[in-house]
């Protein structure tokens, strides 16, 4: 009989899953997105460009943003993803992210 050891990664990856398909019923019952993560990229005076993760009924949406200021809002660049997409690129992306996800995620299912 052959035993998989599991790992700590596998872990938070299954947490992060499980969680993100509990918000997906709230975000479908609310009829708005969860927030999983906002990441200011930078700030100058009073405009900022700023990185934005969300989550609906089906997908993760990453949108980089920029606003305020004399600066009009503008969508810099857009990226979907399935929920198992998003945790395996936001895993190898950066822990401090994937860590913020799940206590968003936390606050907002419970």
């Amino acid at each position: 009989m052959a035993y998989r050891q599991v790992t700590l990664d596998d872990w938070v990856l299954e947490r992060l899953k499980d969680r993100m398909r509990r918000a997906s019923i709230v975000a479908s019952r609310t009829g708005r997105p969860v927030v999983l993560y906002r990441n200011t990229i930078e700030e100058i005076d009073s405009a900022a460009e700023e990185e934005i993760a969300t989550i609906n009924e089906q997908y993760v949406v990453v949108q980089v943003l920029t606003h305020g200021g004399f600066i009009p809002p503008d969508l810099e660049q857009q990226r979907v993803f399935t929920y198992d997409q998003f945790a395996d690129w936001i895993m190898n992306r950066s822990r401090d992210l994937l860590m913020q996800c799940i206590e968003n995620l936390d606050q907002e299912i419970s």
